[in-house]
């Protein structure tokens, strides 16, 4: 065989492993565990996407009401959301247009629709038990003159004299009073508005309790009086109540 035929040969031979051998294919891209949505039930296992809750009308309307958007509340009731429609506290549009939006105007829509002013959350908490410790003076007002009321308890026994005290919410305290508001009532703990006041050092409060009779023997669960639970700052309690 010729030498030139020979070396053609032989190049071809040594040509062909690197044409055959297949290419080296790239290392995998590692890809992060998802960690929110239908990944990440994907990720932790469960074989399952599941979809979120869709937004709906309903939760529109109660988040209106949260932020005193009143024209997609209006939107809301006129596509068929019913007026009394609760949230998972068993909160209606009126008490969180009283609690979170403190919107006098949206009060007053509501009612003017027919809208419950007493209807308690889970709790037993009333929109004039929110209010009261809010310190939203116009809103207890309001919800006093739509027929409110003023002895409401919730599931501790706390009526919104008590929260608006415990707050230290004192033009609160005082219209409450003056609407007739039960001064001695105590909670599950035995403590009244007066020792909450003065537990907390609310002074004036205190002073403002005394005055208009509340009564300073009565003693909590643990058999201590108002005088007993007095914080340094509460002078009142310590002079104005007997021990």
């Amino acid at each position: 065989m010729p030498a030139a035929r020979r070396a053609i040969l032989l190049l071809a031979l040594l040509l062909a492993p690197v044409a055959c051998r297949p290419a080296e294919e790239p290392p995998p891209v590692p890809v992060p565990p998802a960690t929110t949505g239908a990944g990440r039930n994907l990720a932790m296992g469960t074989g399952e996407a599941l979809a979120p809750a869709p937004f709906t009308l309903e939760d529109r309307y109660l988040e209106a009401a949260r932020q005193g958007d009143r024209r997609t509340l209006e939107i809301a009731l006129e596509r068929g959301v019913p007026l009394e429609t609760k949230d998972d506290l068993g909160r209606s549009a009126l008490m969180l247009a009283a609690r979170d939006a403190g919107s006098l105007e949206l009060l007053r829509f509501l009612r003017e629709r027919g809208a419950a002013v007493d209807e308690p959350d889970v709790g037993g908490r009333t929109a004039l038990s929110w209010a009261a410790g809010e310190g939203r003076l116009e809103i207890v007002r309001e919800l006093a003159a739509q027929g409110a009321r003023v002895h409401s308890r919730d599931a501790d026994g706390r009526s919104p004299l008590f929260h608006a005290v415990g707050a230290g919410q004192l033009e609160v305290a005082d219209f409450l009073i003056a609407r007739g508001a039960l001064l001695d009532e105590g909670d599950r703990f035995g403590d009244t508005p007066l020792i909450l006041a003065c537990a907390k050092g609310h002074d004036r409060l205190a002073a403002l309790l005394l005055a208009r009779g509340a009564d300073p023997a009565i003693r909590d669960q643990e058999g201590r009086t108002a005088r007993e639970r007095a914080a340094p700052e509460a002078p009142a309690c310590r002079e104005g109540a007997a021990s």
